[in-house]
């Protein structure tokens, strides 16, 4: 990939789909070193193919910041599984993605937290809320319309997931009950169509570029 700039005060979101070719995921599987191959073995078919496809487009967008080729490129991992690079601070993502599409976050500057969800039909969704969220959201989600019920739940979702994963947090990792430190803003946008996503990071003064890789 061709170098890529990361500007100060600036948050870049990548959209890409995960549904390839053949030659191009067999591109992508070849960037990946061993460990992560032996992961994706742990998972469903469909789950093991966009695992790696994500991985691999994760490494082609590091490599095309950093300058260091894709296969070299190491990451250390956080108590809820946060990867960030090894010896290097000047730049910080996140990965988040649901169904046929991911999201990639990016700053040089500040922690970041993505979470994108395809809209759809959320089974037991009251119970989950009740577990998972404050009393303040729970109410919210009680008090909308029942037909509306399923979006309102997954903007407070991604929003919430987000904002903990800029924590180096996670929803499951047994933080569902704390509450993000207030510094921290979001911004919820629409990656595509019947997509719902949020990015979070610390302060106010970021902008949010969005940038769509080609499938």
């Amino acid at each position: 990939m061709t170098s890529l700039e990361l500007m100060t005060e600036e948050v870049q979101v990548w959209v890409a789909s995960l549904d390839v070719t053949d030659q191009r995921y067999d591109a992508l599987a070849r960037l990946l070193p061993s460990e992560e191959k032996k992961r994706a073995e742990s998972l469903t078919p469909i789950a093991a193919r966009r695992f790696v496809v994500a991985r691999g487009i994760l490494r082609t967008l590091l490599s095309g910041f950093t300058g260091t080729s894709a296969e070299k490129l190491r990451f250390n991992y956080g108590i809820s599984g946060k990867p960030s690079l090894v010896d290097r601070d000047d730049i910080h993502f996140n990965i988040s993605h649901s169904a046929e599409l991911a999201l990639f976050a990016f700053s040089p500057d500040r922690p970041v937290g993505v979470d994108v969800e395809n809209e759809r039909p959320v089974r037991r969704l009251l119970d989950v809320a009740q577990r998972f969220m404050s009393d303040d959201e729970l109410r919210t989600l009680v008090d909308t319309a029942p037909d509306e019920r399923d979006a309102a739940f997954l903007k407070a979702w991604v929003v919430r997931e987000a904002r903990l994963k800029a924590e180096g947090k996670g929803v499951w990792s047994g933080s569902e009950h704390t509450n993000p430190r207030p510094n921290l803003t979001h911004k919820l946008f629409a990656p595509r169509p019947r997509y719902i996503a949020a990015i979070a990071a610390p302060d106010s003064d970021w902008r949010l570029y969005t940038c769509a890789m080609k499938d």
